[in-house]
């Protein structure tokens, strides 16, 4: 039996490197060679205070439990593909949508009571290969390396947060904290057609990615509230 590396959470602040068996491809499924996967936020709270959404008895889906191979935002190539999959074929490069839910919820997966997510309650991308259903994995253009598709899922918070907001071509917007998904949001509104976006965000760092984004910083002056200086700068605030 084949073997691979894959980064396994156990307990919280256990997380091994491990050598395991390379899984299997069922009639529905398919075999992606990882190629880039994200460390989310999700991974390090389930690092420092696990499990959240690890399950610790077998996943009503995914029959897993842990220990689980993290990782959920990430992309990679198709290497195998099981007989009853359609959608993709042996080479297709892919961005994965690590959903756990009812096939008939897809678009409201929230309304299923046991949503959970690949990386979590099944086995992730922090290995060498992942085994998924076919219709989990979306082909990219070859305009789009694997390193942006890895970011397919938090892009997509970012896109859906944007669409929430009702907001026009010509509007303007403010973003507060510019973190990952915060500067995603940035670059959201700007495709969207924001005419100026204002950033709300302490750390340096991030401010100097939010201004190579095209955001402008809200600095506010001495004895001045965030609130207030984006109304000053927005001459009454955002539209």
């Amino acid at each position: 039996m084949a073997t691979m590396k894959a980064a396994r959470w156990h307990a919280a602040k256990d997380v091994r490197i491990q050598e395991i068996e390379v899984p299997e491809v069922l009639p529905h499924q398919v075999k992606v060679a990882v190629k880039f996967t994200g460390i989310c936020g999700t991974d390090l709270h389930e690092f420092l205070d696990g499990p959240i959404f690890i399950p610790t008895d077998e996943h009503v889906y995914s029959g897993q439990k842990a220990p689980v191979t993290l990782g959920h935002e990430f992309s990679g190539e198709i290497i195998e593909v099981g007989s009853d999959v359609t959608c993709v074929k042996v080479g297709d490069r892919v961005a994965v949508e690590p959903i756990l839910a009812k096939n008939n919820l897809v678009g409201d997966y929230n309304l299923d009571p046991n949503l959970n997510f690949v990386g979590l309650a099944a086995d992730g991308g922090f290995a060498k290969y992942c085994v998924l259903d076919g219709d989990l994995v979306h082909v990219i253009p070859d305009s789009l390396s694997y390193e942006q598709a890895a970011l397919t899922e938090p892009a997509a918070v970012a896109v859906y947060a944007v669409r929430q907001s009702s907001l026009k071509a010509g509007d303007t917007a403010v973003v507060f904290c510019l973190g990952p998904i915060g500067l995603l949001i940035v670059e959201a509104l700007r495709a969207a057609g924001a005419s100026k976006i204002y950033a709300v965000e302490l750390s340096p760092e991030r401010q100097a990615k939010a201004e190579e984004l095209g955001a402008i910083v809200v600095r506010p002056e001495e004895g001045e509230t965030t609130v207030e200086a984006i109304h000053r700068l927005t001459n009454g605030g955002v539209v």
